[in-house]
């Protein structure tokens, strides 16, 4: 049944489909809530109209040319998300290679240092694990094998030290 862009009247439609108007609105309840018709109050009564899905259909050429494009930028993207994994793995390998070529600056057990500060810093980048202090003596641990002490002394700025000091009074 046809009843163009305007629509039709609910109670028109159930005239003519000689049934009760509740069951008719019931169908109209049911095709609103899967968006197939809509519905415009007026003074007369309740308009109902169909819902044109055909303008959201593309043609069938279109359709298949959109299909191989997104196919075919997929695959791209698998194979670039291969390369990555492939240069990240070479990163991981590489990192190790340098550490186990690295040798330490002192062969020395002990080495002493003739400054008042030192900046220890993990040549992994899992970091420190964990640091203990005796007052005397410090115990650093890293995730990884491989430290860098660098014993040169960052010069403080004495009014910055003094109100450091003053603010934990």
């Amino acid at each position: 049944m046809e009843c163009g862009e305007t629509g039709i009247r609910s109670d028109i439609l159930a005239e003519r489909l000689n049934t009760p108007k509740r069951r008719v609105y019931d169908v109209i309840a049911v095709l609103k809530a899967l968006d197939q018709v809509s519905t415009t109050r007026k003074f007369d009564g309740t308009i109902v109209t169909w819902i044109d899905k055909s303008k959201d259909n593309i043609p069938r050429e279109q359709h298949m040319v959109l299909k191989n494009q997104l196919e075919m930028e997929s695959a791209e993207r698998k194979e670039l998300q291969v390369q990555v994994a492939e240069l990240k793995e070479q990163v991981r390998i590489s990192k190790i290679k340098l550490r186990r070529e690295s040798q330490a600056v002192e062969t020395s057990n002990k080495t002493e240092f003739n400054t008042t500060q030192l900046c220890v810093r993990a040549l992994s980048s899992n970091g420190i694990k964990s640091v203990k202090h005796s007052g005397v003596e410090v115990r650093i641990e890293t995730h990884e094998a491989g430290m860098i002490v660098d014993p040169s002394e960052i010069e403080v700025d004495e009014n910055e030290a003094l109100i450091k000091n003053l603010q934990r009074l």
